[in-house]
């Protein structure tokens, strides 16, 4: 093959006319080379993973790139997020009436009838399961539940829930206890009780984003972002879970890690000796180091900022759970602290971590995080190919 130098010096004289010529000649290659590049990644697509505990809002800020980015939307999910709706709704008023007799709150006297139905329903409450939607690990077995009998086992409790819920005493337990182990959208539904039990109740898109379901199995899903194809998988969290991550770690261009700041002062439930937050940091610490990830985009977001700020209003203290924090027990001084920390656990000083506070069940927040983040993986990996 001839040496282009010697042509280019042929075709061009030392002249300063020629030498425009020849350094716009180079920059129409450096051009073409970057539209190359750009249509190979626009072809091949982003892998981005989405990892952190359980819990953390994973699976919502899928949801929410369905929403944004589907054409479909959620459309395809919705009945089958009417009998999630419903059993959260039960799961949820079982958590506080625990936390009730936990605490030694009293319950007024004409809600005691109430509580003799939810006892009786109780184990066959707990034989349902709550699971994600995707297609199963075939090494985690998927209880089969009749959607039919939890459809009508729910319409018997609607009016103990609706008069628990009234109880003063619940909601003592609600809004006192903030430790209690209860999904973060119980307010939201038991709230909509009357029209989420109607027979012709359909989820909305925001019931479905505020839906919990437990994720047992790694998805994959594609979506089109600013002309640029994302594969993006989503990952069951539990620790028991974490063993089925690593097939997929080879050729990631960015991992968004969740973590809920409103976990500070939760134990884990695998592990209630553990504190849920602490976990979630040295899990970071080893996502954020793992010798697959040197050249990876790591974006952060710090979630449920609505319920954490909830929870300091209530008056529970960050520095009871975290003695090394010493500020005040601010919504700001308190993100500031824990921002720290997650950075902390970074050991390559070079690595940037692009940090959001999120709350991912808003969709006009996460509208503007999506298009955020779509930049900054799309500068990163121009940069990381030279083109930048």
């Amino acid at each position: 093959m001839p040496n282009m130098a010697p042509l280019l010096t042929g075709q061009f004289t030392g002249s300063r006319s020629d030498q425009k010529k020849a350094k716009a000649l180079s920059d129409a290659i450096d051009k073409s080379l970057r539209a190359e590049k750009e249509r190979r990644q626009r072809e091949g697509g982003m892998k981005l993973l989405i990892l952190g505990p359980s819990e953390t809002g994973k699976t919502t800020v899928l949801k929410q790139l369905k929403l944004l980015y589907s054409t479909r939307g959620l459309d395809s999910e919705r009945q089958t997020y009417r009998r999630v709706v419903h059993l959260n709704v039960m799961k949820a008023i079982q958590a506080l009436v625990e936390g009730l007799y936990d605490a030694n709150i009293p319950l007024e006297k004409e809600n005691q009838e109430h509580l003799k139905v939810l006892s009786q329903l109780e184990p066959t409450l707990n034989r349902y399961s709550i699971s994600a939607m995707a297609q199963a690990n075939p090494a985690i077995p998927r209880k089969i539940t009749d959607a039919k009998a939890e459809s009508d086992m729910f319409l018997v409790m609607v009016p103990a829930i609706k008069a628990l819920w009234a109880d003063t005493g619940i909601q003592q337990t609600f809004n006192t206890i903030t430790h209690l182990h209860i999904q973060d959208s119980a307010k939201y539904f038991l709230d909509a009780i009357d029209r989420v039990s109607d027979p012709e109740y359909i989820p909305t898109d925001d019931d479905i984003l505020q839906a919990r379901v437990k994720t047992l199995a790694v998805s994959e899903h594609i979506f089109n972002i600013d002309n640029i194809t994302y594969r993006i998988f989503d990952v069951g969290g539990q620790k028991s879970l974490r063993k089925y991550w690593a097939p997929y770690f080879d050729d990631v261009n960015a991992i968004i890690f969740m973590a809920a700041l409103s976990a500070y002062d939760q134990p884990c439930e695998e592990n209630p000796r553990l504190n849920r937050l602490q976990e979630c940091l040295a899990l970071f610490n080893e996502i954020a180091n793992h010798k697959l990830f040197t050249m990876t985009s790591m974006i952060l977001f710090l979630n449920k900022i609505d319920i954490f700020q909830r929870k300091l209003d209530a008056g529970s203290l960050v520095s009871k759970h975290f003695p090394e924090y010493r500020g005040l027990n601010d919504y700001y001084s308190t993100t500031v602290f824990f921002q720290y920390r997650f950075q902390q656990q970074c050991k390559d000083l070079e690595k940037q971590v692009y940090t959001h506070f999120t709350h991912a069940t808003d969709t006009n927040q996460m509208r503007v995080i999506v298009v955020a983040v779509n930049a900054i993986v799309q500068r990163l990996n121009l940069h990381s190919s030279g083109l930048l």
